[in-house]
């Protein structure tokens, strides 16, 4: 199948294997209940999802299409399978970006991000021929013990981030650093539905019940209408819908315009001069490089992936470490199911709110309401088809967990309760629990 777009063809990549709700290619089927003018709709998002973009060169060196300075060239290289990213290997951080960040400025108590007023958002670490890229990634581990209550213990490794190779001059001493990998693109459409009320139910910021938990919505800032929405995606909940992470995305990473996010040059500087001039304000005769309805239907297929069913719901293991979830308080932020609008009920394992979630997990970048400590609680569901969807089991924003032992044990500040639970855990109880997560 091919897509005829403005920018050309868009060819789907051959699969390894048949799609299935199993395997490599679980996460890539759409969601039950599509008619078929929304399949049509969700093969031809799905084509603009795994277009290789490239720079269209004009005959007066200006560029359109893409960049000029990038992450990666296509949504997949950093979703793969549309699946979890993983920190950056030598030589190769695709998956990953670092946000930048030289403080904030707050209106109407949302606190803004200040950009870097050279590097922008985000450290670009490709660029186009003839334009150097902005640096490169270096990080580091120190491992440490833990220590579980039946003798055992946990190594965990604690990431140190550097940037390296500044093109377009020093990195300031002060830049505040935001490690970021790519998460799963499975159920947001689903997420997105979940009622506001139901969010608004959850959410306890001053800790009333007594129980340690206080998580909160990260409401977008209000508009010229006085309204506001609960943001409901990335890391620290910095988006509302996925059309706007998709378009964020898109300029952010791949330096594509669209309607929402209509910056030509992505996140081009005017300090990067020599960028800036080569960026054409026009695309084949559009005022940006994915019009509204291209957008629409990139968006359509990342709200419409559909979420693989449980496996072993019924053996023992799994339905005792179910248990042991909900028992050690585990199922108190990752909430497991919720009811949307039409009765349908979804397991998500989230309650798409702010936690705190210690200084060990801190990054320097605030947003909204967000601390530097406060993180969204991540969906589980598709968590146990990790190592065959994403070829690894990278775990937390950063992906410096090495399996699920490790990304548990990295919980402190609101979940120091039930990391200690678990710690206290029998080996029997403990691999209980882990095949229940991989059961999701």
């Amino acid at each position: 199948m091919v897509c005829a777009l403005g920018f050309g063809f868009v060819a789907l990549p051959p699969f390894a294997q048949e799609l299935s709700l199993d395997g490599p290619n679980a996460f890539r089927l759409h969601r039950e209940g599509l008619n078929s003018s929304e399949i049509a709709h969700f093969n031809y998002g799905r084509g603009l999802f795994h277009h290789v973009w490239e720079p269209v060169i004009h005959d007066d060196g200006t560029v359109s299409g893409f960049g000029p300075l990038y992450n990666a060239n296509a949504c997949a290289a950093c979703h793969v399978r549309d699946g979890r990213g993983q920190p950056p290997r030598p030589g190769d951080a695709t998956s990953f970006v670092m946000r930048l960040s030289v403080g904030t400025r707050e209106v109407a108590g949302f606190r803004h991000v200040l950009p870097d007023p050279v590097y922008g958002y985000q450290l670009q670490d490709h660029a186009i021929q003839g334009l150097p890229a902005e640096g490169r990634i270096r990080v580091t581990y120190r491992e440490f013990e833990m220590a579980l209550t039946d003798g055992q213990t946990v190594r965990l490794q604690r990431p140190e981030y550097a940037l390296a190779d500044p093109a377009y001059g020093p990195f300031d001493a002060a830049l505040k650093l935001g490690p970021r990998v790519a998460p799963p693109v499975i159920g947001l459409g689903l997420l997105e539905r979940i009622p506001v009320r139901r969010l608004e139910a959850l959410a306890d910021g001053f800790d009333r019940d007594g129980d340690g938990i206080s998580g909160r919505i990260n409401w977008s800032p209000v508009d010229a209408n006085g309204q506001r929405v609960p943001n409901r995606f990335g890391w620290k909940l910095t988006a509302a819908s996925v059309r706007e992470q998709t378009e964020m995305a898109a300029n952010m990473d791949m330096g594509i315009s669209s309607p929402g996010a209509n910056r030509f040059a992505g996140d081009c500087t005017r300090a990067q001069s020599v960028c800036m001039d080569m960026v054409r304000s026009e695309h084949f005769g559009k005022d940006v490089e994915l019009d509204g309805n291209e957008m629409r239907l990139l968006a359509f297929y990342a709200a419409n992936l559909g979420v693989p069913p449980r496996r072993n719901i019924g053996a023992p293991q799994v339905v005792s470490g179910e248990s042991l979830f909900a028992s050690i308080g585990c199922a108190a932020c990752h909430v497991p199911t919720h009811e949307l609008e039409d009765g349908t009920r979804i397991a998500p394992y989230t309650d798409l709110l702010l936690h705190d979630m210690g200084p060990g997990l801190a990054d320097e970048i605030e947003v909204g309401v967000a601390s530097a400590s406060e993180w969204r609680t991540a969906p589980l569901w598709g968590i146990g088809l990790t190592q065959q969807v994403s070829g690894h089991t990278r775990f937390l924003h950063d992906g410096r967990a090495r399996n699920l032992i490790e990304a548990i044990m990295w919980h402190d500040g609101e979940a120091r309760t039930s990391r200690q639970s678990f710690a206290g855990l029998v080996r029997a109880e403990r691999e209980a629990l882990l095949a229940f997560l991989n059961s999701l």
